[in-house]
Parts: C-alpha cells; structure tokens; sequence
C-alpha cells in the first residue's frame, strides 16, 4: 500500500510523522504556480504528470486546505463506481466564481458533475447527515479528510473549524472500516500559514491518522 505525501506548502517541513516511514512516496509540488486556492488548467496538467504513476488505493496526504481540489484528481483515477464520504468544516460544493475553473470550495461539486462513477457523497462536519453506521454497503468508499472539521485543539488550519475531536473521527473511520471496503483515504488541513506554530499539534494528529489507517487498510 503506497503513502503519498503531497507538499503544496512548508507544512510538512515542520512535521516529522513521516519520517523512517517505508512506502511513504513524496511528490513535491511547491514549484507549480496557479495552485493556492484555485487550480489553473496548467498547473492541473502538471500535476496530473506527477501523480500519473499512482494509484487511488492507499493513503495521500495532501497539505493545507487551499488544495483540497486535489481529492478531485486522485477520484479520477477510480475506475468503478463508488461513493465519497467527506470529513470536512465546509462542504466544497459552491460553482467557481469565473470560469470553470477547480477549486477548493467547489471541487465535491465538480466531482459530481464529472465523474460518472461517483454515485454518493455523505459530508460529516457541516449539518446534519446519516450516521456512519446507516451508510449502504453497496459500493467502496474513498474518504476525504479535511482537518478543519476538527476542534483547535486537535489542528491548526488555514480556515475556520469546527468541533469534532480526534477520538471521534477515528471511532468514525473504524466504523467504515469495519463496514465497507476503502478505496483510498486523503487527508489535507495542514497550515501553510501557520506551519511553524501548528507543526507539533497537527503533526501528532497527522500521526495518530496514518497509524490508524496503516494498520487497517
């Protein structure tokens, strides 16, 4: 099973739960321009080259939370029918503000009109949804974890959070663990901006996700 760390930003410089790791593979994507936020078309086909040789399957951690469009191009490379399960304080369905262009805050909804296979998107963190428990069996999941549905006291992010905590989370992925057949699982929320100061909080959750997920995919 590979781990892909993708470094958008110093964030990771500042942690170190990855380190002496095997099958832990990093694609640096720092020196890639028209990124933060908002993904232009050559930015995008760049960095498609870089991941072109990966698979979905496995873990990706993915930097702050201005790249979480990047779920979007690893849900691309599925290649049956599936449903997303979201962890995120926002739900990243708004249409783009010009253009048709990615974007952090509207990539679930590209998703849903792009991609044939996605069948179903159960969001946790943003209002009410259907216990983890009631999800349908029927289909794989990939999971997408922004740590900004989490507390503060579990993360340090670049955007408002909301208030779940780590124990929660977990008991939630055990549940579709135990449950459901996981495709691949990412995981952005990393501070670029505040990557020295929220290096240690977000490096122990960091941690405390990749030993969960390492030991049960």
């Amino acid at each position: 099973m590979e781990t892909i760390l993708m470094k958008m930003t110093d964030a990771f410089e500042h942690q170190s739960f990855y380190n002496y790791k095997e099958n832990f593979i990093t694609i640096d994507c720092r020196d890639i321009e028209g990124t933060r936020c908002y993904l232009d078309d050559l930015a995008k086909e760049e960095i498609q080259k870089r991941i072109y040789e990966f698979s979905p399957t496995g873990i990706h951690f993915i930097d702050s939370g201005n790249y979480h469009y990047l779920s979007l191009l690893w849900l691309q490379k599925v290649k049956e029918d599936f449903s997303l399960v979201l962890f995120d304080h926002h739900p990243d369905d708004q249409p783009p503000s010009f253009g048709q262009i990615t974007s952090c805050g509207g990539w679930v909804l590209e998703a849903k009109e792009t991609l044939p296979n996605l069948k179903k998107v159960f969001t946790y963190g943003v209002g009410e949804e259907i216990p983890v428990e009631d999800i349908p069996m029927d289909l794989p999941l990939y999971i997408s974890i922004d740590k900004d549905v989490l507390s503060t006291e579990c993360s340090v992010t670049d955007w408002d959070q909301g208030n779940m905590t780590l124990e929660e989370l977990l008991d939630s992925l055990k549940i579709l663990f135990k449950n459901h057949r996981i495709i691949g699982v990412d995981i952005c929320g990393d501070s670029g901006e505040n990557a020295e100061s929220g290096g240690k909080i977000n490096n122990q959750t960091n941690a405390a996700l990749f030993d969960f997920l390492s030991e049960n995919f």
